[in-house]
């Protein structure tokens, strides 16, 4: 898994969330229309990083901690970030009102993830 593709990702969710967000509070036919395709946007993007995240612990385990930190520690952020994002496709289906702060949340932490993964220099 590549960290900077993960934060793209996650830069990429909040940005169509916050849009999302606004869309929903939309009346007109437009503003339905942009929200119903920021909506599946979500939805894709989401399963971009599910993707990821699960790719990174089937196949390179070694990637996501490094030297520093312990196995259980990765695998629990990594279980964490999948359930954020669950909550993130359910917000988008359901509740789009707590979308923009849900969003912005799983993209803080995907940033923590990542700074915690890095290797300590010396």
């Amino acid at each position: 898994m590549s960290d900077e593709r993960l934060v793209r990702l996650a830069q990429e969710l909040e940005w169509l969330g916050c849009e999302a967000g606004f869309y929903s509070k939309q009346t007109s036919e437009l503003g339905v229309e942009a929200f119903l395709e920021k909506q599946r946007e979500i939805v894709a993007t989401a399963e971009k990083i599910e993707r990821e995240l699960k790719t990174a612990v089937r196949f390179n385990l070694t990637s996501l901690v490094g030297v520093e930190y312990p196995m259980e520690w990765a695998l629990d952020s990594i279980t964490d970030l999948l359930a954020a994002l669950q909550s993130v496709k359910q917000c988008a289906l359901q509740t789009a009102d707590e979308l923009p702060p849900n969003v912005r949340q799983f993209s803080r932490m995907v940033n923590n993830y990542v700074r915690a993964s890095l290797p300590l220099s010396a």
